[in-house]
């Protein structure tokens, strides 16, 4: 597999998620070729053909289509594409977004994220703060006052309280009085602090806003809570994408109750990316594809 790169951590991510599911789905011995944007043609075609091609971000459609005319290979792009979908064999699409489908598309519950080994603690849970967006109205108090009723409704719960680089300064100062809580400013941890985290959460609330951080919660299998804030537009893709969560049983929101109920829709951890790893093989397989065979 070839799988282009724009140097995003996002979208490097999604990438990642779906290699891993598909290395995990087959008997072959999978040689992946990691390829930055921008790398010569010349470079290119010393490397050993791809029986598939992969993608996310706009800077990578290009490159994965040049590849797609000169070795004749299918290519799967992840997100909406820039370009017109048809040009791609097939569309992973996050279902809040939109876009033309001429039978290659296929909606996927979000972002796709990394699989990761999960070891919930039951005592253990985590509470993800965002902040100023171009699609909702942050309001501090609110979420505030959210995260203590959060907070005290699972007295028996350590919490762990992260803020991103859009928070407000010193928000987390906010929360010294209660308790059970520990805050983390994303400045002092590591890069793979967040994730480690999730792993190891019981219950995770998110707001709206980190539509990444939700999706990733959700996809290590622990129950997710969304911290609602008001939408700055009517066609609000991601507020769009929260109820079609909301409507499939798969999060709680706060205006619901600050504890999630336990018949809340859980997935395993990894799911949606073995899913559409299974749709890719399924297609490769469909085209006769003479390197990867077996699923």
């Amino acid at each position: 597999m070839w799988v282009f790169s724009d140097g995003r951590k996002g979208h490097e991510k999604q990438t990642v998620g779906l290699v891993q599911a598909i290395e995990s789905s087959i008997e072959n011995v999978v040689e992946v070729c990691r390829i930055a944007v921008g790398t010569p043609v010349k470079k290119l075609s010393e490397l050993p053909k791809p029986s598939l091609v992969l993608g996310a971000g706009n800077a990578t459609h290009l490159p994965m289509l040049m590849t797609k005319v000169l070795f004749n290979v299918p290519c799967v792009v992840l997100m909406k594409p820039s370009l017109p979908t048809i040009f791609f064999d097939l569309v992973l699409v996050p279902h809040h977004d939109v876009c033309s489908n001429f039978g290659n598309v296929h909606t996927t519950r979000g972002v796709l994220c990394p699989i990761s080994d999960v070891s919930p603690n039951p005592k253990h849970g985590v509470i993800l703060l965002g902040g100023i967006s171009r699609h909702f109205h942050w309001d501090s108090e609110s979420v505030l006052n959210t995260v203590t009723n959060i907070c005290m409704a699972s007295p028996d719960k350590r919490w762990t309280i992260c803020d991103s680089p859009r928070s407000p300064a010193n928000l987390l100062s906010r929360l010294d009085d209660l308790s059970n809580v520990t805050a983390r400013q994303w400045r002092a941890t590591s890069e793979s602090f967040v994730t480690d985290l999730l792993n190891s959460s019981s219950e995770t609330w998110v707001t709206c806003d980190s539509v990444t951080m939700l999706y990733e919660a959700l996809n290590t299998g622990a129950p997710v809570g969304v911290i609602e804030l008001p939408s700055k537009r009517m066609t609000n893709k991601l507020a769009r994408g929260i109820q079609d969560l909301v409507k499939n049983n798969q999060v709680q929101l706060s205006r619901d109750g600050y504890s999630i109920p336990s018949e809340l829709s859980v997935t395993t951890p990894g799911q949606e990316s073995r899913r559409c790893a299974k749709i890719c093989l399924n297609f490769l397989k469909l085209k006769k594809c003479h390197r990867i065979v077996t699923l």
